[in-house]
């Protein structure tokens, strides 16, 4: 699939219309994104190829393949990648009918989601750019039933059914990420997080790799070198070892080679490259 990314001229304050198209791209290399007061619109997001980082509400979450950011209009947040590269393609959309849309099924702020088949929407998008190069009078309404079409798959592809059972389910995750993300720099034990959220090792295992499509030691490892990755930008006259320690690391050469496992290069050559 080719990279493609078109804008319209369309908003809900030019359209009055449930759903209204601001923009759409395909394959898009993501740049580095902050906005602290977010964008007017939504913003849908699927990665395709490599992985991110989301930072919301203080948070930092791990955006890899098979994630899907959904953000509201005007809510702070940054993102960016953390592998060579990360190709998303990405929706950019508002109408008066979007939010009812989504508080029906329990989506009622921003986050990630974990979607299951992709293929339906991608194939939506795709006609999305068919539209774009067709001289059409009406292509606004065009655009909006797309746009739906694309949101009805994203929620199916959720799996969500209902809010309750929704969040019920996924509330112990969420428990778990928060407590990594904030104890990263600390001995982080499997049954001590299974205490946590009072559940067996095992089970706990299956319901994080479910809800997020990866395991709870990616995630850490995913955490600790995020960090340890703008550590060492921002702290130039730290020593490796010592960053090392700070990102959870109490064995330096264990650091490196599980740094460039994952990044491609060690640690030293990342700060001289960056």
């Amino acid at each position: 699939m080719l990279k493609k990314v078109f804008f319209t001229k369309y908003s809900d304050q030019s359209v009055n219309l449930p759903f209204v198209l601001s923009a759409v791209g395909l394959n898009h290399s993501q740049e580095y994104i902050n906005r602290p007061s977010g964008l007017p619109a939504f913003q849908l997001i699927y990665t395709v190829k490599g992985k991110g980082v989301l930072e919301l509400d203080d948070k930092q979450f791990i955006v890899e393949k098979g994630n899907g950011i959904l953000l509201f209009p005007n809510i702070g947040h940054r993102y960016y990648r953390v592998s060579n590269e990360w190709k998303v393609h990405f929706l950019l959309f508002s109408g008066y009918g979007i939010k009812d849309l989504f508080k029906n099924i329990g989506i009622e702020q921003s986050s990630i989601y974990k979607l299951n088949n992709t293929d339906k929407i991608e194939n939506h998008m795709e006609e999305l750019f068919v539209n774009n190069t067709q001289d059409n009078s009406n292509e606004m309404y065009e655009y909006s039933g797309k746009l739906y079409n694309i949101l009805l798959e994203f929620l199916k592809s959720t799996t969500i059914q209902n809010a309750n059972s929704f969040h019920k389910q996924n509330s112990k995750v969420y428990m778990v990420m928060d407590f990594i993300n904030q104890h990263y720099m600390d001995p982080i034990v499997l049954s001590d997080l299974a205490a946590k959220v009072h559940l067996s090792k095992e089970y706990l295992c299956q319901l994080f790799k479910r809800v997020n499509g990866f395991s709870i030691f990616d995630y850490i490892t995913d955490v600790r070198l995020a960090n340890a990755r703008t550590l060492l930008i921002q702290d130039r006259n730290e020593k490796i070892k010592n960053i090392s320690r700070l990102c959870g690391y109490e064995d330096v050469s264990y650091f490196g080679k599980v740094f460039k496992k994952k990044i491609g290069i060690t640690p030293a050559k990342f700060r001289e490259l960056h």
